[in-house]
């Protein structure tokens, strides 16, 4: 636990921006407390190496941000909260104003600024941001991890993280994804890359969900610089999407095709006569061969509760932890 010179607990707004402005290293909102941010663009800034953390799975009622829908005709394209180098978010819920797809707002939850580095945000509950939950513009060595991460769902956009604007990277592990449009999503620009390992993928969103990992062609050709989905869960795959594809990458990443090693999908290799699992243009993916080797296809999903704080994930002979209201088993109970 931080000093008391360098911890402070805030529980509304002001308290919250003059804390921040003050310099606070570790800056906390308590169990039960909600704060809500204007929707504009950088409510909430979060300087050099300072971390803004709450109690999500130690209490029943973590502290909360929430930003509420503005009833006008503007997009609002912007993040509402940036972050600077060395700067985490950790342990909060994280609700944005809109859940749906058919939505013409814009709004991003979370931005790392350009040129920043080491940011991290980890074990949030994040949802409801029509553009993405998480953005990283230009900026080296995120980590994404143990989050929630859901109904980030707008059509055409609706990321739960995206990598974009190039020369960006990103580790993100351990999060469960449901309910977005893409899970994860890269714009395709050169110096592009992440890792996506341990995570799991469920199936929900309906028409508005598409392939969950994803990345785009860039303006120079390529997809990217590099894409690796290694260790991952897909409990997707079924029909009800506008795209029953757990991976597709659209463009041939600079360093050479994604690597899909390792990881555990629900569905076949073939989903149809003419659709894959991993799907992605010429000389982007694994072949086949590599694929069927090096992955687990066809596997079945078993979720189950444990006791009153915990549930549990089966599939093909692996039994993983996982978060009960994640998976549709009711919130844990402390």
């Amino acid at each position: 636990m931080p000093d008391s010179s360098s911890l402070i607990l805030v529980t509304n707004y002001a308290d919250l921006l003059t804390a921040i402005s003050a310099g606070y290293r570790y800056i906390k909102i308590p169990a039960g407390v909600t704060i809500e941010l204007p929707n504009q663009s950088g409510a909430l800034s979060l300087g050099l190496g300072q971390t803004l953390f709450g109690e999500r799975g130690q209490v029943d009622n973590p502290g909360k941000l929430v930003v509420l829908p503005l009833e006008t005709d503007s997009d609002d394209k912007y993040p509402v909260i940036t972050l600077a180098s060395h700067s985490r978010i950790s342990g909060l819920i994280i609700e944005g104003p809109v859940q749906v797809s058919n939505s013409d707002k814009q709004t991003i939850g979370m931005q790392a600024e350009s040129y920043s580095t080491d940011v991290m945000v980890d074990n949030n509950e994040i949802y409801g941001w029509p553009w993405a939950g998480v953005s990283l513009k230009q900026s080296h060595q995120a980590f994404i991890n143990n989050n929630y991460i859901h109904h980030n769902i707008k059509s055409e956009l609706g990321y739960g993280v995206v990598v974009q604007n190039g020369d960006t990277s990103a580790t993100i592990q351990c999060n469960i994804f449901s309910a977005n449009r893409h899970a994860i999503a890269g714009s395709g620009k050169l110096g592009e890359g992440y890792l996506a390992q341990y995570n799991l993928v469920m199936q929900d969103g309906g028409r508005g969900a598409y392939h969950q990992f994803d990345m785009h062609q860039g303006s120079e050709g390529y997809g990217g610089s590099y894409v690796h989905v290694m260790h991952n869960w897909f409990n997707y795959g079924d029909y009800g999407t506008s795209n029953r594809s757990s991976v597709g990458i659209r463009g041939i990443p600079e360093q050479g095709p994604a690597t899909v090693e390792k990881n555990i999908f629900k569905s076949q290799y073939h989903l149809t006569a003419t659709t894959t699992t991993v799907t992605g243009v010429s000389g982007s993916i694994p072949s086949e061969q590599d694929q069927v080797a090096n992955n687990t296809f066809g596997a079945v999903f078993n979720f189950s509760r444990i006791d009153d704080q915990s549930c549990e994930m089966q599939a093909a002979d692996e039994n993983i932890a996982v978060s009960c209201a994640a998976v549709g088993l009711g919130e844990e109970v402390f």
